[in-house]
């Protein structure tokens, strides 16, 4: 069975960025069902999705199987920074773990190590 982790980097507020990453979910969601370990980790413009409306209204029901799914792995801490998208407190709020800080993205190395191919979207 694969190991995969989708790194979604979509901008919920763009509609064609919004579809892509809703077909992100679907994916993460329909292989963990077939029994591949599946982790979401949200990065960049992406860790926006708990937090914003989407153009797109399918996009907030694929995000909300993935979290029924506990396939969550968490969001860029760095990003979410306040010298970057500054969404920290919004993110806590949600209970959205957030890996990283101000100083540091996280590099993906330990789930690499553990066999997990990465897909960027």
């Amino acid at each position: 069975m694969a190991r995969i982790l989708f790194v979604v980097m979509s901008d919920p507020s763009n509609l064609a960025d919004s579809i892509k990453a809703a077909h992100a979910f679907h994916y993460a969601v329909e292989l963990k069902r077939s029994g591949h370990e599946v982790l979401v980790y949200l990065d960049g413009l992406g860790t926006k999705i708990p937090i914003t409306e989407s153009p797109y209204k399918g996009l907030k029901p694929a995000y909300e199987k993935v979290l029924a799914e506990g396939l969550l792995l968490g969001a860029c801490g760095y990003c979410a920074s306040p010298p970057h998208l500054n969404i920290v407190s919004a993110l806590k709020q949600k209970n959205i773990k957030l890996i990283g800080d101000e100083e540091h993205h996280y590099g993906f190395t330990d789930l690499v190590s553990q066999g997990y191919q990465i897909v960027i979207t």
